[in-house]
């Protein structure tokens, strides 16, 4: 409204000046009209300068009387002649200076409706900027939130994904602990059937008691293994990938042997230091191995074997791990790290192992994990900053 009343003030203003640069006009041409007969003269006198060689032939020719009237007739128009250019010059000046004030005026007019555009836009977006901000506040409110919750539902993956790997390594657990404790029973048996035969020897039951002991300290060991695997260590450690294989491995040996998998390891920069969260690294590594042998076991593979190789390249120590279990479906290589997605039976897969292996790789230690299928079976990679 305030922008409409302007532009018709600029209007009036406009034939206001208009109205009086009329009335200097009608007044020229009134003046005009009123000298019509001298303008008449004029032509007259004008036709008369062009024939001037005619006129000054005249003189000499005419008699004295018609010489003066001439004269007086030349000195006539001389006179209007100038005044009619004083009055053109007049108009002129006039007409500039009124050119020039209008010009002035639509710029102020201008410079005016500029401003109260300005003013009016403020007044029209301040309160959409106070709203904008409200709605950002709100925004952010609802991220916080939102990243809050997503926060407690990964930490809530990530627990039943170790509770999952905690069955696991119970199973493990059963077949390291099968052999040495088979041993102990039989060492005991045998020291048991000497005291009753009382055919015993100091020496032969000194040796059976350090088997006995080495035996304990080994399952103590084993124990201690599987609880520092589980432990979450705030700071980061240097290692490196070879002591992050085999300490993986030995937690899983038992399970090779039963399965009968062969294991080729590689590593070109056994002696590439990085510093990461070895316990976490641990547990990415030993469920990828895990995959691979519960795959080569469901396809019934002939001769199953696991390759492990480690390198560096560029600023990046990576982790190969491939079986020959024939590969990922296609339709799931995509989904492989999704939550809850899982290509084993319902009973025997929960989905989070992959997705938290994932998360663990890249937002913990910022590296990256990817998979894909080769001509032996399906091949992952980790990639672990230096």
């Amino acid at each position: 409204m305030l922008v409409t009343k302007i532009l018709l003030y600029t209007t009036e203003s406009f034939d206001l000046k208009n109205s009086k640069y009329n009335e200097l006009l009608e007044k020229t041409i009134n003046e005009f009209e009123q000298n019509e007969v001298i303008l008449k003269k004029i032509g007259y006198v004008f036709e008369l300068k062009d024939k001037k060689r005619y006129i000054e032939h005249a003189k000499k020719l005419l008699t004295t009387p018609s010489r003066i009237e001439i004269d007086s007739l030349e000195n006539e128009y001389q006179k209007l002649s100038e005044s009619i250019n004083n009055f053109v010059l007049s108009i002129q000046r006039k007409s500039e200076e009124s050119t020039h004030k209008i010009e002035n005026l639509e710029t102020l007019i201008l410079i005016l409706l500029l401003i109260l555009l300005l003013v009016e836009a403020f007044f029209i977006f301040l309160p959409a900027e106070k709203e904008i901000k409200s709605k950002n506040n709100s925004l952010l409110a609802i991220n916080k939130d939102l990243d809050k919750k997503v926060k407690i539902q990964s930490a809530h993956m990530l627990q039943q994904s170790r509770l999952a790997q905690m069955g696991e390594m119970i199973s493990m657990i059963a077949h390291q602990w099968r052999q040495p404790l088979s041993s102990i029973s039989a060492i005991t048996g045998t020291l048991s059937l000497d005291i009753m035969m009382d055919q015993y020897k100091k020496e032969f039951f000194q040796e059976r008691l350090e088997s006995i002991s080495s035996l304990s300290q080994y399952l103590s060991s084993t124990i201690d293994d599987f609880r520092d695997f589980f432990k979450v260590k705030q700071e980061a450690q240097e290692t490196t990938l070879q002591e992050i294989v085999d300490s993986s491995l030995e937690i899983m040996a038992p399970i090779f042997d039963l399965k009968k998998i062969s294991i080729e390891k590689e590593s070109l920069h056994p002696n590439v230091k990085l510093n990461t969260y070895i316990n976490e690294i641990r547990q990415v590594v030993l469920n990828i191995i895990n995959n691979a042998a519960d795959a080569i076991l469901k396809e019934q593979i002939l001769s199953p074997k696991i390759w492990i190789s480690s390198y560096k390249n560029d600023n990046y120590a990576i982790l190969s791990i491939e079986d020959n279990a024939g590969g990922i479906p296609k339709e799931c290589v995509l989904k492989i790290f999704d939550p809850y997605f899982s290509t084993k039976c319902e009973k025997d897969g929960t989905g989070l192992g992959l997705y938290m292996s994932k998360t663990i790789i890249e937002e913990h230690c910022k590296g990256k994990l990817s998979v894909s299928n080769t001509e032996n079976g399906a091949k992952f990679i980790i990639q672990l900053p230096l």
